[in-house]
Formats: C-alpha cells, sequence, structure tokens
C-alpha cells in the first residue's frame, strides 16, 4: 500500500560540474596570497582586500546561478567563467603594472555574464548583485584613468557592491524591479493604435511580470564550505611547503607545524551560527570577509614555519595577529546580534577576550619567537572551544554553519 504521506524533497549536493569550477578558487587563492608575502605593507593588504573581494564576488556570483538553475546550469558558462576567473588569477602577480587591463576586462566582463545568464524578468533577491551592477562602473572607468586614482576606483567599486549588499533587501529590490521594468514597458506606445478621433483612451500597460529567485540555502551552504575547505587547503600547501624547505627538522618544527595546523582546524567557519538566521545575501558577503581572512592567516602561518625558531619578520608577525583578530570579530558581530539580550554578556566573554588579546599581541609580541606566537593563538581559539555552554543544547549539525541563531544552554539545561 502506497503512503499518503508526500515524500520529502532530496537533498542537493554539489555537482561534479560545480566542484570542477571551484578549482579555479585555488589558484585565485593561491596567487592572492602572494601580494602579502613581502611586507605586508598597508597598501598590500588594501591591494589584497580589493582584488580578493573583486574574485569572490565573480565565484559568488556563479555559484548563486548554479544553485538556483540547478540541473539547468548550463556547463558552457561555468567553463567560460572558470576561464576568466584564471586570467584574473593569473593577472594577480602584475595587477599593478602591465596586467591591470587584462585583470579589468576580465572582472567587468564576468560581472555583465553573471548577470546576463538570468531570463528577463527573474529577480535573484537573496543575491541583488545579479540585478544591480553599478559595482562594476567604477572598475569600467579604471581602464580610462592613470594610477593611483585607478586603484581608488577599484575600492570604489567594491565599496558600492558591499553597500548593495547591506541594505538591498528583499523588499528593496522588488520595488526596484517593479518600478524598473514598468518605466521601460512605459516608454513602449501600448499594443494596437487607437481609432482617429477616438476618445477612448489607449489601455494602460500590463503590469510587468516578474519571478523571484531564491538561493537553496542548504545546497549553498554546502558550496560555502567547500571554499572554506578549498581556502584552509592553500594553508596546509603553505605549511607543509615552509617545512619542505627546511633542513633541521627537530621537535621545535614539529610543534610549530601542530600549532599551525590546530589554527586552521580552529578556524573552519562562521561559529555558533545556525542555519537561516541571516538573509543569505549578508551570510555570503560574512563569508567574504571571513574567507580573505582566512587566506591572509595561510600566508603568514607559512612565513610563521619558515621562521619557527626566530623572530617573525615585523609585517608576517602583524598579519598573523590581524588575521586571527579580523577572525575573531567577524565571529562576534555574527553573533552578537543574533543574541538574545540575556545572552550578550556570555557571546562577549566568549569573543571579546581572544579579539582583545590577538588585538595587543601584535605590536607586544614582535620579540616573541614565531612558535610562542603560534602558542598563544592557539590557546585563544581553544578558549573559544571550551568558552561554549551551549554546546550541549545545540544540534549537532549546528556548531558551524553560515547562518543561523545562537541559544545558550541555560543551568537548568545542563544539570
Amino acid at each position: 500500500m502506497e503512503s499518503t504521506e508526500s515524500a520529502a524533497p532530496a537533498e542537493r549536493h554539489a555537482g561534479w560540474n560545480e566542484l570542477f569550477f571551484d578549482l579555479v578558487v585555488v589558484a585565485g587563492a593561491g596567487q592572492l596570497a602572494h601580494l602579502l608575502h613581502d611586507g605586508p605593507h598597508p597598501a598590500d593588504l588594501a591591494l589584497f582586500g580589493v582584488l580578493y573581494l573583486a574574485f569572490w564576488t565573480t565565484w559568488a556570483g556563479f555559484a548563486v546561478y548554479g544553485d538556483i538553475a540547478a540541473s539547468a546550469t548550463r556547463v558552457s558558462t561555468l567553463l567560460v567563467a572558470m576561464l576568466g576567473m584564471a586570467v584574473m588569477a593569473a593577472s594577480v602577480h602584475a595587477v599593478l603594472t602591465h596586467h591591470a587591463v587584462t585583470f579589468v576586462v576580465a572582472y567587468v566582463a564576468l560581472r555583465w555574464q553573471a548577470g546576463r545568464v538570468w531570463q528577463r524578468g527573474s529577480i535573484v533577491v537573496d543575491w541583488p548583485l545579479a540585478q544591480f551592477g553599478a559595482g562594476a562602473l567604477p572598475w569600467l572607468v579604471s581602464l580610462f584613468v592613470p594610477t593611483p586614482w585607478r586603484y581608488w576606483l577599484w575600492a570604489l567599486g567594491i565599496a558600492v557592491d558591499i553597500v548593495t549588499l547591506l541594505v538591498a533587501t528583499r523588499g528593496r529590490t522588488l520595488r526596484r524591479a517593479s518600478e524598473r521594468a514598468a518605466a521601460r514597458r512605459g516608454d513602449r506606445p501600448p499594443p494596437g493604435p487607437p481609432h482617429a478621433g477616438s476618445s477612448v483612451p489607449a489601455p494602460e500597460p500590463a503590469p510587468p511580470r516578474l519571478s523571484e529567485e531564491r538561493i537553496d540555502t542548504a545546497h549553498m551552504g554546502e558550496r560555502l564550505g567547500l571554499y572554506v575547505i578549498i581556502v584552509l587547503g592553500e594553508g596546509v600547501i603553505q605549511i607543509i611547503g615552509a617545512a619542505s624547505e627546511r633542513d633541521d627538522w627537530d621537535l621545535p618544527l614539529a610543534a610549530t607545524g601542530l600549532g599551525a595546523f590546530c589554527l586552521l582546524y580552529g578556524t573552519n567557519g562562521i561559529p555558533h551560527l545556525r542555519k537561516d538566521a541571516l538573509p543569505p545575501r549578508l551570510a555570503m558577503l560574512l563569508h567574504a570577509v571571513m574567507t580573505g581572512f582566512l587566506v591572509a592567516l595561510a600566508t603568514a602561518l607559512g612565513s610563521a614555519i619558515t621562521h619557527f625558531d626566530d623572530v617573525l619578520p615585523k609585517g608576517q608577525h602583524w598579519l598573523l595577529c590581524g588575521a586571527m583578530a579580523g577572525y575573531f570579530a567577524a565571529g562576534v558581530v555574527a553573533v552578537l546580534p543574533l543574541a538574545e539580550r540575556a545572552d550578550r554578556v556570555w557571546v562577549l566573554g566568549w569573543g571579546l577576550p581572544c579579539l582583545a588579546v590577538s588585538v595587543a599581541l601584535a605590536p607586544l609580541g614582535v620579540r616573541l619567537p614565531a612558535w610562542a606566537t603560534i602558542g598563544v593563538l592557539v590557546a585563544l581559539v581553544g578558549w573559544q572551544i571550551l568558552y561554549d555552554p551551549g554546546r550541549a543544547g545545540m544540534e549537532p549539525s549546528a556548531g558551524r554553519w553560515w547562518g543561523g541563531r545562537i541559544r545558550r544552554t541555560s543551568r537548568a539545561d545542563r544539570s
């Protein structure tokens, strides 16, 4: 006898085409990390931030397309996007000189393509950059502007995209899309010219038909998690590569390498977020910020292995501490607004000590050997893991995710 209950929809997982497309992230993360190897100076950090967000935004646009289109995703679209992102990655090394134009042209072309893949009338409310491509305009203008103003235009374009993701709510996106569609429709004459001398007014144009497209949050969460794994893999490559160049493999090197791996393992996602707490556009923006810090961390860990028994170069020391401080800050910023008022003190006790110590470690620990700096940062990650009275009340899969609400377990629950 057949059951009358409706079958639950099959859970989607990342397919082969999506996994193959994500390979370009490996190349992109590696090339962008090279910007941080020397120094880095504040200008290097700013350039890294701008280029990384440009690369991530491009990836995200096509990841959203694959998520929503599902089985209707055109493989040719992904392959073209992959080729363009490979060009962007290859251009990073000389982006301040003769490859700047190549990077900008590839980026602008891919942003245009990422908006063109949607049918007319399809409004991707969870990813407003599919409709609003104004952030690419300053990049296009920069082709005709000399340095250093060119780089300010790049930063302006990224700022426009960030503001769009912050303010473009579902209602605002739909309303603006409807107004734009109505304006385009209103410019056309109504179908069928009226008879000469007729006093009957021309019929009003029909309202534009819009279809609302939504992200599959479970599937997209898997894609974002795989992206994090790829970025952490860059850290593993940096650690192994630095260790392979050392002739003296001894206990201090092993301890430093173990600490570096512990840092990578402990920074494997946005802590204490549950599914669907944040709108997807904000969760994805938070993912971009977090993974940018993880790429910087991967670079600094490679340098720490190289100088494990010596003082880190000042720039790399600041990069290591700053990357961890940024990671801790992202966790606090993500969790604090979602916590109940009674739980906010707990959240601050969980996150602020780690943030404060990592910030203070940057100027105060410049004389420490690399292994000691790694040890302090590992202790901070351990604090976040141990200072977790809510874990007993969490769902097994809710420890780290890209969206969700935090719930602290009460004393009664733990007794």
